[in-house]
């Protein structure tokens, strides 16, 4: 298992991105969270799907159970969609204090269940000479799995409609800034590393060097665009 983590992408539709994700040698531990491949739908249960599955393949079911050199003997699929859904991050109290916890956010109900992504999956596993794998939360518990957790910090003209300015600048809070992934205010549908990079990029290109003026409007004024490049 050598090399880039993700070389390439396909869209199979017009609103889903697949991209082949490897990991590095040893890194076995999310193997824990993937089992049989089962597919969701109307009509069932996916936990009674699940179990129909395990007794109509109890080898490919054991053999799922291993994470022996998992990450050398798997491809990842990473994939996204850009419909209109999301999820929302929250604290709330259990047993052992507060504990972090989602729900439904905006927009449409989260799928727990992508068809083209479990069709993408049997084709791979055709190719290779392996078998198809789901995450155990989404077919025991109907739980999606996200792996870019983006927003929380939205860009707004002012402190009522968002939490940093133009510049990446937080509210309130001279000299704090945000450049992350909790600035992009909606679904890419794509991988965001070249968004989060190149919205970093943008606001750090505004920063004054030493001893420089600052050509950025002042905390709590009206946003105005800056040539950089000067």
């Amino acid at each position: 298992s050598e090399g880039i983590a993700i070389t390439s992408s396909i869209h199979p539709d017009a609103e889903t991105h697949i991209e082949p994700v490897r990991y590095g040698k040893g890194s076995n531990a999310l193997g824990l969270l993937a089992t049989i491949l089962t597919d969701g739908g109307p009509g069932m249960a996916r936990q009674l799907r699940f179990l129909g599955t395990v007794f109509r393949h109890p080898i490919t079911f054991l053999r799922s159970l291993s994470v022996w050199h998992w990450s050398e003997r798997s491809i990842i699929l990473l994939v996204m969609q850009t419909r209109d859904n999301s999820i929302r991050l929250l604290r709330k109290r259990g047993l052992f204090g507060r504990k972090l916890s989602s729900e439904q956010g905006h927009g449409e109900p989260n799928p727990t269940y992508i068809p083209i992504a479990n069709e993408a999956a049997r084709k791979t596993a055709d190719i290779i000479g392996g078998f198809g794998s789901s995450t155990v939360n989404e077919v025991l518990f109907d739980t999606p799995l996200t792996a870019h957790i983006l927003g929380g910090t939205p860009i707004g003209p002012d402190p009522d409609h968002g939490v940093i300015d133009g510049y990446h600048r937080v509210f309130g809070h001279d000299g704090l800034h945000v450049i992350d992934g909790a600035a992009i205010g909606a679904n890419l549908g794509v991988n965001p590393s070249l968004t989060i990079t190149a919205m970093a990029e943008r606001a750090v290109s505004m920063w004054p060097n030493k001893g420089e003026e600052d050509r950025r409007a002042p905390l709590g004024d009206t946003y105005r665009p800056i040539d950089a490049s000067r």
